[in-house]
């Protein structure tokens, strides 16, 4: 497992790939690292590029401090571990859900530093997400802080499963992580606006941050969409083999000078039995039910050891 001493804390990285140009990787939050992009995203491309992925702070196997899971954190992150391994030019971000709001944040950033964007189902620190956040993960963290999640919203996946929900249970319990996002500045449309970097944006058609995708569509002057139909928020997990393929052609066509900015796309995936639909009435489902728990939930209150009622 190798190593990397960014921003004070040891982060687990791993890279694969052979090529002139990097492009990073990131993952999205709690029950998520950086393997599902190295199973999923990274074998489409490691044959043309060098392949950077890393765990987020306080997750996988990298350190998990008390505090400091902002998004202005997690972007100092990101130069911090790639300054740790030298690497110091331009870069290609793709992100994940929460990964993918890490890396526009850093493209408003840091321009200098990134060569283009891939966007998968991300979402965007705008003025309606900066509102929810702190409710959506208070919910989450009344929900992984029941004493059996899995009797009362389905949660299966046998000893995998039940070790990820550990995980994710410790990072938001144990951690600042909901105030810390909470506390998010919305992100001024204009600033979006700025990023002027090829960009490649991919949505579920029934995802819950959907509209994420037009906010993309209208604001940014150098994207592609590409809506992968039948796919819930989880279109890296229901559809591999095709977002694999969309994300290689797009740095193929980058490289030849092909991208074509404005482009739309429903792409019909070649994974069979697509049910995204149907996941996200279940998300919405369980959401209800997290509601009528999490005021019977003792949360503890990092730093002081402390409960109060979550939520």
């Amino acid at each position: 497992m190798a190593e990397v001493a960014a921003n004070g804390l040891t982060f687990h990285v791993q890279r694969v790939g052979t090529g002139d140009e990097t492009v990073v990787m990131l993952h999205g939050l709690l029950i998520d690292n950086l393997s599902s992009h190295y199973y999923a995203v990274a074998p489409g491309v490691a044959d043309r590029m060098q392949v950077v992925m890393y765990d987020l702070r306080g997750h996988g196997h990298t350190e998990r401090p008390a505090t400091g899971y902002s998004l202005d954190d997690a972007v100092a992150d990101l130069w911090s571990v790639l300054d740790g391994l030298g690497i110091h030019e331009p870069v290609h971000l793709l992100g994940n859900s929460y990964g993918g709001t890490i890396a526009l944040d850093a493209a408003i950033k840091r321009p200098d530093r990134v060569r283009s964007l891939v966007l998968i189902d991300a979402h965007v620190a705008v003025a309606q997400w900066c509102e929810n956040i702190g409710e959506e993960l208070s919910l989450a963290r009344a929900g992984l802080l029941q004493k059996d999640p899995s009797e009362w919203i389905g949660v299966g996946g046998g000893r995998k499963a039940a070790k990820l929900l550990r995980g994710a249970a410790s990072l938001i319990t144990a951690t600042t992580m909901v105030e810390d996002l909470a506390a998010t500045p919305a992100l001024p449309e204009e600033r979006l606006q700025d990023i002027l970097c090829p960009t490649l944006a991919i949505y579920g058609e029934y995802s819950d941050v959907i509209d994420r995708a037009h906010d993309l569509e209208r604001l940014l002057p150098n994207l592609e969409l590409d809506i992968l139909m039948g796919c819930s928020h989880s279109v890296m997990l229901e559809a591999t083999k095709t977002v694999r393929e969309v994300v290689a052609d797009f740095y193929v066509r980058m490289a030849e000078g092909k991208v074509e900015p404005g482009r739309r796309r429903e792409v019909e995936p070649d994974e069979p039995y697509l049910a995204g639909e149907t996941h996200q009435a279940m998300v919405g489902l369980y959401r209800q039910e997290l509601l009528k728990h999490r005021h019977l939930v003792p949360v503890p209150n990092p730093g002081t050891g402390q409960e109060a009622t979550a939520g």
